[in-house]
């Protein structure tokens, strides 16, 4: 029996992030991050650090968020329901991606957000927030920023009582729901110490690429609590079996062939074990995956197609370009090198089965966008990949090149 390796995931920033605010939000306090956490939960502990240390000067208080796409939606809400003045600031990306639908919502409930060159000048007031009907189809976490401000305002907005299908929202249904969950938790403790699966993404992609491979995802589980655990079930009809363990989730490659469902939860599969190496390399047929809950790890996924390879077929993807850069348009951009794309629509790409073996070298741009980091990453399997400005990965992951990781990043 294999000895699963190890491997270290950084906490779930969705998680902490969310909880950090709402702990502020009800208690005032602020919860403890370390030094291995992702860049963006240091970003919004140091923000809420000097928003709570309310600094008396004339002139608004700047409040960095730097790149962190959570931090820009969420601050904007607690800053126009925290008294002071405030000047809420990023990188030029930032600032660029969309955020008028949350402003222009806060401003009718009595807010006072006025755009400027540098940001957002926001001045807080007392808000009476009543229901949460926003248009979310950009980014479910306008509905979630107002989610946690109206529960600290004890306003008239029930949570409980609330259906999706009044927030105007297509898209990331789970973090919605994150969100309720985490407003409901009493002891938030609970759940700081989860690991995050967008980050345990590349390792299972990469169990699917090696031949014998055994991990175990410390600190990773079957909670519900994080979308992109929906992943379990396409890879697990790809061949790999998925074992939750106190310690983790192991995540072991067998192959397809002779496999038989043992658990009733169907988080465990088991095939014979007398299989040559031909047999555990199965032809994966063409795939039709909607990543419009997932959309964190669309670029692992489409990045794996083409190394495998197998066809893919990617709907719910015309967000990508609201994220941290134009994932879909450099997405395609990229991949081409080694295979043909069709964008059936803003909304559909279809990857279509690599032809032709892969090179032994491999250069990409991060484009400073830490997905793309870890999806680049996947083509060391088949040779030497240098990637620019890789450290920008430390937004989501900063142990991904620490040799104590294990990672082949």
């Amino acid at each position: 029996m294999s000895v699963p390796i190890p491997i270290s995931l950084p906490r779930s920033k969705s998680i902490v992030i969310r909880c950090l605010i709402v702990n502020y939000l009800k208690n005032g306090t602020l919860l403890p991050i370390y030094d291995n956490d992702p860049n963006d939960i240091k970003v919004v502990y140091n923000a809420l650090k000097t928003i709570s240390e309310r600094p008396k000067t004339l002139v608004a208080c700047v409040i960095n968020v730097e790149d962190c796409g959570a931090a820009y939606r969420f601050l904007m809400a607690v800053l126009a329901t925290t008294h002071g003045k405030w000047l809420l600031t990023g990188t030029p990306r930032l600032l660029e991606r969309p955020i008028l639908p949350l402003v222009n919502f806060l401003n009718n409930n009595g807010a006072n957000i006025q755009k400027t060159d540098l940001g957002w000048l926001i001045e807080g007031a007392k808000l009476q927030i009543e229901d949460c009907d926003i248009e979310s189809s950009e980014t479910s976490q306008y509905a979630s920023a107002i989610m946690m401000v109206s529960d600290s305002l004890h306003s008239q907005f029930s949570i409980l009582n609330s259906q999706f299908s009044i927030l105007n929202s297509q898209f990331s249904i789970p973090y919605l729901k994150l969100t309720i969950t985490i407003l409901h938790t009493q002891n938030l403790s609970t759940l700081l110490t989860r690991a995050d699966w967008s980050a345990a993404a590349f390792w299972i992609a990469n169990a699917l690429l090696t031949t014998n491979a055994h991990y175990l995802l410390k600190d990773l589980h079957f909670d519900g609590l994080q979308g992109d655990a929906e992943m379990v079930q396409w890879f697990t009809e790809w061949g790999l079996i998925f074992t939750e363990t106190k310690y983790g989730i192991e995540v072991k490659h067998e192959g397809l062939k002779n496999r038989q469902l043992l658990t009733a939860k169907g988080t465990k599969l088991r095939v014979k074990p007398a299989m040559t190496n031909k047999e555990r390399k199965v032809e994966i047929p063409p795939q039709n995956i909607d990543v419009t809950n997932t959309p964190d790890i669309a670029m692992i996924l489409a990045t794996l197609a083409v190394c495998y390879p197998f066809e893919l077929t990617l709907s719910g993807v015309k967000n990508l370009n609201l994220k941290e850069s134009n994932r879909l348009d450099i997405l395609i951009h990229e991949l081409s090198k080694f295979t043909h794309i069709e964008a059936h629509t803003q909304d559909c790409i279809t990857i279509y089965k690599r032809p032709q073996p892969l090179p032994k070298q491999f250069h990409f741009e991060s484009y400073n966008d830490h997905r793309f980091v870890m999806a680049w990453s996947l083509f060391k399997n088949y040779g030497t990949v240098t990637i620019d400005n890789a450290n920008c990965v430390k937004k989501s992951y900063p142990e991904f090149y620490n040799p104590n990781s294990k990672s082949i990043g």
